[in-house]
């Protein structure tokens, strides 16, 4: 495990609203990906027409960071497994 899987672990552990419930929750997770990155597209906005202040926007980036992380950590797990269930003997 590298420290970008470290990043990523905390990151989604740290953005609950985003932890999967069972496999019915992963068809929303991908809808709730999208409100993070939507808020930091929101964030930025603001802030470009000096209605929210540069710490929103920090922040704001930093969770869309930590997910986008999260996200390709999953992808790069699960690509890992299918892998390694195609090596396995029949």
């Amino acid at each position: 495990m590298n420290m970008n899987d470290v990043a990523a672990a905390a990151g989604y552990a740290g953005l609950g609203q985003l932890k999967p419930q069972g496999l019915g929750g992963l068809a929303g997770l991908g809808e709730r990906f999208a409100a993070v990155f939507e808020r930091a597209d929101q964030a930025a906005q603001g802030f470009a027409t000096k209605n929210v202040d540069a710490q929103s926007v920090v922040e704001a980036l930093s969770q869309a960071e930590l997910a986008l992380q999260t996200a390709i950590t999953v992808r790069d797990r699960v690509v890992s497994a299918y892998q390694e269930v195609l090596r396995m003997p029949i």
